[in-house]
């Protein structure tokens, strides 16, 4: 196997299980797990209006690409991939996100996939976010970009070249010996792909993993909702609810990872001042 591929670099598992697990199981759709939750919002949406005067646009989901920033510091183990039978460990966070230009029918879409490093603070992860949203943006307004004159090509090749080209790339890409800049310029190689369905009104649902790229963790943010409490003395109590959903690549680390993440997930959510600054080892 080699050490590094894409941007990952080789794990030594000395566990003989976890060795072979990408072995076992050599299929990310054969191992995939799926996992739902229910944070109480209240107080990040409190932070957020708190906030805009110094993070202009802070919303939701910043504040859940810093969560997962937070949550790959701590515990890097979620931020690996399995590439040619082995893990690997990522360098940095990479989130993917679908985005629309306009909540219409016919309103085009593009897809978001901006690196952080796992120091940033949440006014920097705003400002790196924003700004893969408007480049994104002004490429849905550019016929000729370099994404778009690629399709253009593979639509007009005839069907068998096209299926041999698609199968030289699985090929390439289950080994790790895709160019660099193929890798790149697809979402498919993020460590982390979330999708924000409440943003149209939709409940939440659980996405499959793609075979093709690298991506073990797929988040789906669902449309908030209303929990309604009675106290013993007959107080009524309501709390914002924000449902989530994920599947995961089992293989690229154990539960008991997977409990510290969570662990660090809901910390954010109870206390979402302590994103303000950037991750320090020491702070934890």
């Amino acid at each position: 196997m080699r050490k590094h591929v894409y941007d990952g670099t080789l794990v030594d598992m000395k566990d003989p299980v976890n060795f072979l697990m990408p072995f076992i199981m050599p299929r990310r759709t054969d191992s995939q797990v799926f996992f739902d939750f229910r944070l109480d919002v209240s107080k990040v949406e409190d932070f957020i209006r708190a906030q805009q005067e110094d993070i202009p646009g802070l919303s939701i989901f910043h504040f859940f690409f810093a969560v997962i920033i937070r949550c790959c510091a701590i515990t890097p183990q979620v931020n690996r991939f399995i590439a040619n039978n082995g893990i690997y460990q990522r360098d940095h966070v990479r989130i993917a996100m679908n985005i629309k230009k306009s909540l219409t029918e016919d309103g085009p879409e593009s897809i978001i996939y901006p690196t952080f490093e796992k120091t940033e603070s949440l006014k920097e992860i705003v400002e790196k976010s924003n700004k893969a949203i408007e480049e994104a943006m002004a490429e849905l307004d550019n016929p000729q970009s370099d994404v778009d004159k690629l399709c253009k090509i593979l639509k007009h090749l005839p069907q068998f070249i096209l299926r041999g080209f698609i199968k030289y790339v699985q090929w390439a890409d289950k080994r790790g010996k895709l160019p660099k800049t193929l890798v790149n310029a697809t979402p498919f190689h993020s460590g982390f792909y979330v999708t924000n369905v409440g943003s149209i009104g939709l409940p939440v649902i659980y996405h499959h993993l793609y075979e093709f790229g690298t991506t073990s963790v797929f988040i789906a943010i669902g449309k908030k909702e209303v929990d309604t409490d009675m106290a013993r003395n007959g107080d009524m109590s309501r709390t914002r609810i924000l449902p989530v959903k994920m599947v995961m690549d089992e293989r690229i680390c154990d539960g008991f990872i997977f409990s510290r993440a969570y662990r660090t997930i809901t910390k954010c959510f109870a206390n979402p001042e302590i994103l303000l600054e950037g991750w320090k080892p020491e702070n934890e």
